[in-house]
């Protein structure tokens, strides 16, 4: 896992290479906290929020008829469960592992510290949270304004791996289309190449 671990260190200071030095990076992350999962399990955050070294999961909600609606996609090198920064309130959202996932645990209160007194990690923080709310903004957008054969084409442009990787009922679910409509668009774009 060192390899991978410091890949993935790796490509983290080099997004964030003029906010977060390596020593802070480090002090951020709890090695001794690494967490593997297998493909299928359903996460358990506890308030806290993770690094996800390898591997996808998938957000999911709930809905009020009990259908299971996925919100998002995590894949490596990426976070998830942040809300724990800004809030004390249990996640909303729960997480699958979509295959084998290794993950490691994020130190909030190292976290909480150096965003107050460390303005690099302050402006990453930021960075961060543009970040979401740009993905935010453009899957609603997408939602209201594009069709699903739309959305689909540009789920596969961000992500080409993800259908050897996610399940159809998955994607079809992040879309908003059902298994069937997305079999039918799937099937009308193969014809029309």
């Amino acid at each position: 896992m060192d390899d991978k671990y410091n890949s993935i260190m790796e490509k983290i200071l080099n997004r964030y290479k003029s906010y977060i030095s390596s020593d802070t990076l480090e002090k951020l992350v709890e090695v001794k906290k690494t967490l593997h999962y297998g493909k299928g399990e359903l996460l358990y955050l506890e308030n806290k929020g993770y690094l996800l070294l390898s591997g996808i999961l998938r957000g999911f909600y709930l809905d009020a008829d009990g259908n299971d609606v996925t919100h998002m996609f995590v894949f490596e090198g990426n976070t998830y469960g942040m809300d724990f920064v800004t809030t004390d309130k249990p996640h909303v959202c729960s997480f699958e592992a979509l295959e084998a996932c290794v993950a490691v645990e994020l130190n909030r209160a190292v976290l909480r510290e150096q965003i107050q007194n460390n303005p690099g990690l302050m402006m990453a923080y930021i960075h961060m949270l543009e970040e979401a709310l740009k993905r935010k903004i453009l899957r609603e957008t997408s939602l209201v304004t594009k069709t699903a054969t739309e959305r689909y084409m540009d789920l596969k442009k961000e992500h080409p791996q993800i259908e050897k990787k996610v399940n159809q009922a998955h994607i079809a679910s992040y879309l908003g289309i059902s298994p069937v409509s997305l079999s039918r668009i799937r099937r009308v774009i193969r014809e029309e190449n």
